[in-house]
């Protein structure tokens, strides 16, 4: 697989690396608008506000009140032949869109326990 940022600028390299394809097989080409990940901003606030949820919980980190938020808001049920399994999305791969509505269902689920965060 090849994964690629095209612009304008760098045109040429796709095409060097398409090149190197194996002309023998198919291949499918997907093209979509980038969307950028998350910013450094956005996870510096994430982190600070996710320790003081976890004080506030009780709970002994930032990375266990991470799981547990996760857990809470990001999971999904599926169907994998006939078990029943839990996914759980991973923050890393957000885009920003995605990350900002994240924080303000995190900021929501923690409201309906009575935390309120002391910078807001």
């Amino acid at each position: 697989m090849i994964d690629f940022n095209l612009s304008k600028h760098n045109m040429g390299a796709l095409k060097e690396k398409l090149s190197q394809l194996d002309n023998n097989k198919i291949w499918r080409v997907v093209v979509t608008p980038f969307e950028p990940k998350r910013s450094t901003d956005h996870n510096e606030y994430y982190w600070k506000m996710i320790s003081e949820m976890a004080n506030y919980f009780g709970l002994h980190s930032r990375e266990e009140m991470h799981e547990v938020l996760a857990y809470k808001l990001l999971s999904k049920e599926k169907q994998v032949k006939n078990i029943k399994i839990t996914t759980i999305a991973s923050t890393s791969k957000m885009t920003k869109k995605e990350f900002k509505e994240y924080i303000e269902d995190v900021k929501a689920w923690a409201a309906d326990y009575g935390f309120r965060f002391d910078y807001e």
